[in-house]
């Protein structure tokens, strides 16, 4: 992992280079461009806004507020989508950039984090806009709030080893984007995001402590809406992190070498 890590940090202005066309590349063509960074997450969180706290009325029984309900929600929302688009990219990278991978004289590692960090803008200005929402409606918990640190550090770290293993892994099976984009579907419903974790706790009380998404998100909401970080939780998250980076670490300095031969 210190030798990718550091051949990222030797190629960094190539990495910056990628990281910025990426993000232009998403807003290309359009009349607003970049402007689309802070109105698609607007958009979306008022969407998911108005089914589950309006349509479906999902509200906390100690807080029945729409707004309390909303940001539990977005706060949630944000780092899972971060992570579930990170690991897609990560997954068809390879065969995506295959003129890259195979005509510039660039570690694949360099591709994987330009690809990466520009996701990260894009969802970290979004999370800046649920901070701003989460102050404007007063439920920070300013005590709580090195929590989120410590939050986004678990979810760069962990999506980044989880990356590692899906670029090589995506150019020799074809059809992995669609098993990822399957199971990460699958996590989104047995993640308590869009309905509160006692409802998960009285059907399937064991899956709080053994998904280590759950400890994740708990660290982003104790300090936007309030709540405890479990250690049990936590310390699952964490272990999770580090085996993704040992085993994905591992697996890119095996196949990284291959895939230029593949794609």
């Amino acid at each position: 992992m210190l030798s990718i890590l550091s051949s990222v940090w030797r190629w960094r202005r190539l990495v910056r280079e990628l990281a910025r066309r990426d993000f232009k590349a998403r807003y290309a063509g359009s009349a607003l461009g970049v402007t689309w960074s802070v109105l698609e997450p607007l958009i979306q969180f008022g969407l998911y806004l108005v089914v589950f706290s309006v349509f479906l009325g999902m509200r906390f029984e100690d807080n029945p507020r729409v707004g309390s309900f909303g940001l539990y929600l977005v706060s949630g929302l944000v780092p899972y989508l971060a992570f579930q688009e990170s690991v897609h990219r990560a997954t068809g990278l390879a065969r995506a950039e295959a003129g890259l991978v195979r005509h510039v004289n660039a570690p694949l590692e360099v591709l994987l984090a330009g690809s990466l960090i520009a996701i990260f803008v894009r969802y970290g200005i979004a999370f800046l806009l649920v901070v701003a929402a989460a102050v404007g409606f007063g439920t920070v918990h300013w005590m709580q709030l090195p929590w989120v640190l410590v939050g986004l550090l678990l979810l760069v770290a962990g999506s980044w080893g989880v990356a590692l293993a899906l670029v090589p892994a995506g150019a020799f099976m074809p059809d992995l984007p669609q098993v990822v984009g399957t199971a990460t579907t699958v996590m989104f419903f047995l993640t308590p995001i869009v309905y509160p974790a006692k409802l998960l706790q009285k059907a399937i009380p064991w899956l709080l402590v053994a998904n280590p998404l759950v400890g994740l998100l708990d660290t982003f909401r104790a300090g936007l809406v309030g709540g405890a970080v479990v250690a049990a939780s936590l310390a699952v998250t964490a272990a999770a992190v580090v085996f993704a980076n040992l085993l994905g670490g591992a697996i890119f300095v095996r196949r990284a070498r291959a895939v230029r031969d593949v794609v």
